[in-house]
């Protein structure tokens, strides 16, 4: 017991002297702690480790929110540094321990090895102006695809407590984003929404949507995506009715979180992946097609009956409808999609990236172009928003980056898939949520940021890499079954 006085003495003074020196210095002492905290656990094991990184990615935002109630604001933030440092160390231990077997060990370890060498390379192109461009585009890109090889390394029983995670801190989150819509944000909050400059769709309507404790409204709608797809696939693989009671209300609570972000990309992903699960859990194909039939009538009946509210009835609401003008955004959003004039700039964009920009730079114009690096340390950028992460690796590795980032997302919802349909019993209703949350990931990544989002790009990259592993497992236990036959 005597052996940990000393270090919490330690910790106590130096937290005083930091208090009495200044913002400056207290933080960096906070984060320094943070990283210390996070780092311990993987001296006991990997899976330590990484359930303290996803318990603080989701904190992040609010994290970097808070620390303007000490110091003045800048837009260059030492707290995106700690999650890096931590999966760094982390895949050096891991690297020590499976040696150059690792970048090989699955189906897919080759295709995403290659892609990670793609991803440093470019980190060094000069067509990127700056050598920081190509670094901030290493903690948004390749920092979380080393999130792969730790998927590869965990097993069914993580993955099932790993979106159990999910769904607990979707819910607790989105908590404090309906806090946000009904209270408004904390004076701190809206101190960092008052300087920062790379926010712009914050706004909708008269009023400004809530971000729970992330860095944005789509981080927090794919997040709550996810936790929402997990809970309706932990509901119907359980056959305790209290258990299925608990997941059913659980998945609702985050479906409406869903709503109130007024993400409509995370809400066709949230359809999507909840239809695939009611799809993948029919026994045959014929139970499939008529399962496909009875989702698809609702669908139809609501395109045709029912009206989308117009862009003026949303803006005739008061400041103080936060709730109803974020679902009116959703419902409009939803029902007719393609007449948003967002839609139709983002269409825009895409056109005139892939007519003007990508043919010209097919070897891509570095890791950190497009993205908010570039925004951040490039003064003469010249690239519209994107809002799509495959055209973001297409602008920054090229045709061939893109080309084999499309190949690593199909290949995987394809095994996913096969794996979810596999006879074998065991983690049979997990690998149908890992099939389900793929298929949604990749309509989000056409439509989306999600490979760069902070607490949902590692899980992403964490899913694909249990899933060429359990590829694997599966495999391995046919053959099994096969020799004792």
């Amino acid at each position: 017991m005597w052996i940990w006085f000393a270090p919490v003495q330690a910790a106590a003074a130096f937290t005083i002297l930091a208090v009495a020196a200044g913002g400056q210095v207290l933080r960096t002492w906070l984060l320094t702690a943070v990283v210390w905290m996070m780092a311990m656990p993987l001296f006991v094991g990997l899976e330590g480790g990484l359930v303290a990184m996803m318990l603080f990615e989701p904190l992040r935002g609010l994290l970097r929110r808070a620390q303007y109630l000490f110091v003045d604001y800048a837009s260059q933030d030492p707290i995106h540094l700690v999650t890096p440092i931590v999966t760094l160390l982390a895949f050096v231990l891991l690297v020590r321990s499976w040696k150059l077997e690792i970048f090989l060990a699955t189906p897919l370890a080759g295709s995403v090895s290659l892609l990670g060498i793609i991803y440093l390379l470019e980190m060094f192109n000069p067509l990127q102006r700056s050598l920081l461009v190509g670094l901030a585009g290493g903690l948004f890109m390749l920092m979380p695809l080393a999130w792969f090889y730790f998927g590869q390394s965990v097993n069914e029983q993580f993955i099932n407590r790993a979106l159990q995670l999910v769904i607990a801190l979707g819910i607790l989150t989105s908590l404090y984003g309906v806090y946000q819509l009904v209270y408004g944000y904390p004076a701190f909050e809206q101190y960092w929404i008052d300087n920062t400059d790379y926010y712009l769709s914050i706004n909708v309507g008269h009023i400004r949507r809530a971000l729970a404790t992330f860095s944005s409204a789509e981080e927090w709608g794919r997040y709550a995506e996810v936790g929402a797809i997990a809970a309706v696939g932990f509901a119907t693989g359980t056959k305790l009715l209290i258990k299925r009671v608990g997941w059913i209300i659980c998945g609702a609570a985050l479906i409406g979180a869903v709503l109130l972000t007024g993400e409509r990309t995370a809400i066709f992903g949230l359809l999507l992946g909840i239809g695939a699960l009611i799809l993948l859990g029919a026994r045959s194909f014929p139970g499939m097609l008529t399962r496909l039939g009875l989702l698809l009538l609702p669908i139809v009946l609501i395109a045709v009956f029912v009206s989308a509210p117009s862009e003026d009835e949303m803006w005739s609401k008061g400041d103080n409808e936060t709730v109803s003008t974020l679902l009116s955004h959703a419902e409009r959003g939803t029902l007719k999609p393609a007449n948003e004039e967002s839609f139709q700039v983002r269409l825009e964009n895409w056109t005139y990236l892939i007519t003007s920009v990508i043919p010209y730079r097919p070897l891509g114009a570095g890791l950190g172009a497009g993205s908010l690096g570039e925004v951040r340390f490039s003064s003469d950028s010249d690239l519209p928003p994107i809002d799509s992460f495959i055209l973001v690796v297409a602008v920054a590795c090229g045709i061939p980056g893109v080309l084999l980032f499309i190949w690593i997302l199909g290949r995987t919802a394809w095994l996913s898939i096969r794996n979810a349909r596999s006879p074998d019993d065991e983690g049979g209703t997990v690998r149908r949520i890992v099939a389900a949350v793929m298929l949604a990931l990749i309509l989000n990544s056409i439509f989306g940021l999600t490979f760069a989002l902070y607490s949902v790009a590692p899980m992403a990259w964490l899913l694909i890499g249990w899933v060429s592993r359990e590829t694997v497992r599966i495999h391995q236990a046919k053959e099994r079954e096969v020799i004792t036959l």
